[in-house]
């Protein structure tokens, strides 16, 4: 319908959901893993690192799913 060329950021957001999150992981959580006293602040950064590393390749595999 539109013909033409599209710009499509879908490619951008799933790098940079994998990307963060595998920086959240290396660096937060590792940082955190050190002080026994923030068990519950390295939980919270594990889960949300590995969500997002879930939520980009979900995003990569709907994606192929798709087309």
């Amino acid at each position: 319908m539109l013909g033409g060329y599209t710009i499509g950021y879908l490619y951008y957001a799933i790098t940079l959901y994998i990307v963060s999150g595998l920086l959240i992981i290396y660096i937060d959580a590792s940082d955190l893993g050190k002080d026994k006293k923030k068990k519950k602040e390295w939980k919270i950064s594990r889960f949300i690192g590995w969500f997002n590393i879930a939520a980009g390749v979900l995003m990569w595999v709907w994606d192929i799913v798709i087309d």
